[in-house]
């Protein structure tokens, strides 16, 4: 007998764009918050999630927001407890998202999140996987 199904996605299913855009507020490494605001937390269920659950909530966000989220999530897994993603990250998802749109995030991009990481796999993902 089967009572239900259980979907992992399920909770990343009612993330919409515009609750992304809150965290461009976020975005300053000298400003950025000790502790996640509340209006961000349900952003955080993001932070493992793969590339196609990604895609429909990047395409409808501009490039220069694309962005603004490499810097957010950056910090937010460096400074924000249970905000790790390792090798899905979403900036990896964003970055690439940027290139797939012709957009080629700049050098002084890559080079700052760098900076402020100490994930490996930023912002290109997992090189041999």
């Amino acid at each position: 007998m089967t009572i239900g199904t259980w979907d992992p996605d399920a909770d990343q299913a009612h993330i919409s764009p515009e609750q992304l855009k809150a965290a461009l507020a976020y975005t300053d490494p000298e400003t950025f918050p000790a502790q996640a605001p509340a209006e961000l937390m349900p952003i955080q269920a993001l932070m493992k999630s793969p590339r196609s659950v990604w895609q429909p909530l990047l395409a409808a966000l501009s490039s220069s927001d694309l962005g603004e989220l490499c810097r957010f999530f950056t910090l937010a897994e460096a400074r924000w407890a249970d905000w790790f993603g390792g090798d899905k990250n979403p900036v990896i998802w964003i970055y690439k998202d940027l290139k797939a749109r012709g957009d080629m995030p700049d050098k002084a991009l890559a080079l700052w999140i760098k900076a402020h990481s100490e994930n490996r796999f930023l912002p290109h993902g997992n090189l041999l996987g």
